[in-house]
């Protein structure tokens, strides 16, 4: 071996490090929103006492990313088998402590009706439960978008109807 194949065997492996390194640094810059999912009730958003134990899902979003992301809380979808639950035609809680602009590591949540999903979901109570119906796992998508457009989502859960619990 000489040193002109030692030269271009060195520029071509400076190529491949120089590319491979340009697309880590643009995959670790991009923005990210993690979306989890609890069971809630409606004394998690309120202060007053007159407000009811209603069941909620609390949607809670975290900007996991290095970048500012300005979220739209009215583009939520959750999904179940192409049934869809949206958002924008519903009621939920805590929109008047929900701040678009979310900085790198703030977190912002809200609630929706737990009765509401599950009816647009088409996720019933069996009316008795065995062996089958009882660890039923009901697999959930969850989408919200921003401002510019982009989509994050999520896959990770499931809903187990029996216990009321959301399931990673």
């Amino acid at each position: 071996m000489n040193i002109e194949v030692i030269a271009k065997i060195a520029g071509v492996l400076g190529f491949f490090i120089s590319v491979s390194t340009f697309v880590l640094t643009r995959l670790e810059r991009r923005k990210k929103i993690e979306i989890e999912l609890f069971e809630s009730s409606s004394f998690d958003f309120t202060v007053d006492d007159d407000v009811n134990d209603e069941s909620l899902v609390k949607v809670m979003f975290t900007n996991i990313g290095p970048q500012s992301v300005i979220l739209k809380p009215k583009t939520l979808i959750i999904e179940h088998n192409g049934k869809a639950y949206k958002l924008d035609r519903e009621d939920y809680w805590g929109m008047e402590e929900f701040d678009e602009l979310m900085p790198p590591t703030s977190s912002r949540e809200i609630g929706v009706h737990l009765g509401s999903v599950c009816e647009a979901l088409e996720i019933e109570s069996p009316k008795n439960y065995d062996e089958d119906t009882f660890s039923k796992l009901y697999p959930l998508s969850v989408k919200i978008c921003d401002h510019s457009g982009k989509v994050y989502k999520t896959k990770k859960f499931k809903y187990h109807e029996a216990v009321g619990e959301f399931i990673t």
